[in-house]
């Protein structure tokens, strides 16, 4: 009975040290996410098999170099204009897309959950504090999408910029 009651206890001992161990191992690991963004995408040569082309991406990011590469940008069209603050609608809290209305022009300001960058809204103290100022002047800086349509995606530089003291109601 002595023997059976060790065999047991050795048995659990023995899973909770491979279970650690797997535990430690894993925190060991890159992410293949952050090793696979500073990697060129290696492009598979006519004839290659799946797996020859799968074995030359691990190639590829084993030898990356420590560096991270610059990351390859494009030209924005971008456009300063101020205008009267004529709508805010704050629908991002939900999930959705926040966004005001300059004039008639359409600035997209925040989009839900997004990770992309993004300018910032500045003379609030956050975005929902815009409602306040309908009938004020904005000044804004953003990227253009065409059709009266803008965003403050695309760079850290992009506002929208609440002039104090300029309610058109006087």
């Amino acid at each position: 009975m002595h023997t059976q009651h060790q065999k047991f206890i050795t048995g659990v001992f023995l899973t909770l040290i491979a279970i650690l161990g797997v535990a430690y191992y894993r925190t060991l690991q890159v992410p293949l996410t952050s090793v696979a963004e500073e990697v060129p995408v290696v492009i598979p040569e006519q004839g290659t098999t799946e797996a020859d082309a799968a074995m030359g991406q691990i190639e590829a990011r084993v030898s990356a170099p420590a560096e991270k590469p610059a990351p390859v940008t494009g030209k924005l069209k971008a456009d300063t204009f101020t205008g009267t603050l004529e709508k805010v609608d704050t629908a991002c809290f939900a999930d959705g897309e926040c966004f005001v209305e300059v004039d008639g022009k359409h600035v997209t300001a925040i989009m839900g959950w997004s990770q992309e960058t993004v300018g910032s809204v500045m003379g609030v103290e956050g975005f929902g504090d815009l409602e306040q100022h309908i009938g004020e002047m904005v000044e804004v800086y953003a990227q253009e999408k065409g059709a009266g349509d803008y965003t403050l995606y695309g760079s850290e530089g992009f506002y929208i910029k609440l002039i104090a003291g300029t309610s058109e109601v006087q």
